[in-house]
């Protein structure tokens, strides 16, 4: 299984000084909030800036992790591109812009568009299992598309149960793929933990067929018996 560590391709400096600089303008944003202190609408607009930085800088790690899967390579960009978009727009509606009604619809869709490439890019991190990545992206696409109807089309067909009916279905698909997830780590955890014999044929006759007791190893087909020399 391959580490999550080693999934960030080396050579994004450009999304790795984007992030850091995230972190430091939450930071700064942070500690303004609380030096500053004053009226309660400042404060609160600065700690959601902070919180909203936070949610679009782990949305577009999660996308850049999600990126070695290539089955889904063109939907990428698309989710950085929507997530960085909802950050920004949400931001400003925290710190008082009211934009036209006709822009509603487009940011709905935008906003759905970044939380279900996020949620595919988070599962191709952490599912093994391709039938599993396929079944849990086909939901979030599925999810999304009903969403995206509800937002455009304004139809009213028992929306509320069939969101719930494909809520759960999505879950329960969520749900084994981090239970694959963790099943990947254990086996591979215990294979590196698990001892190898540091010889493993007979210099005598080849055999594979030999044991080790007190630090003598012999071999069963042939007999004869030899130590190691380090």
């Amino acid at each position: 299984m391959r580490s999550i560590a080693n999934i960030l391709p080396p050579n994004k400096s450009l999304v790795k000084q984007a992030l850091k600089w995230i972190v430091i303008v939450n930071a700064v944003l942070a500690a303004a909030g609380i030096v500053i202190g004053g009226s309660t609408e400042f404060v609160a607009r600065v700690h959601g800036t902070s919180f909203l930085l936070v949610v679009t800088a782990a949305s577009l790690v999660s996308i850049e992790l999600g990126k070695f899967r290539t089955q889904l390579k063109m939907i990428w960009p698309i989710g950085s591109g929507s997530s960085l978009l909802m950050g920004l727009v949400l931001i400003a509606l925290t710190w008082g812009a009211s934009p036209p009604d006709v822009v509603g619809r487009p940011i709905g869709t935008v906003a759905v568009a970044a939380v279900a490439i996020t949620y595919c890019a988070i599962i191709s991190v952490i599912a093994e299992r391709a039938t599993l990545r396929t079944i849990c992206w086909i939901g979030a696409l599925v999810y999304s598309c009903y969403v995206w109807a509800l937002i455009w089309l304004d139809f009213d067909v028992m929306p509320g149960r069939i969101l719930a009916l494909l809520a759960v279905v999505q879950t329960a698909c969520s749900l084994l793929a981090v239970i694959d997830f963790i099943a990947a780590r254990r086996a591979a955890r215990d294979s590196s933990d698990a001892p190898r014999r540091a010889v493993e044929y007979c210099p005598f006759c080849g055999s594979a067929e030999i044991s080790a007791s007190m630090g003598e190893t012999k071999c069963n087909t042939c007999g004869e018996s030899f130590r190691l020399v380090s």
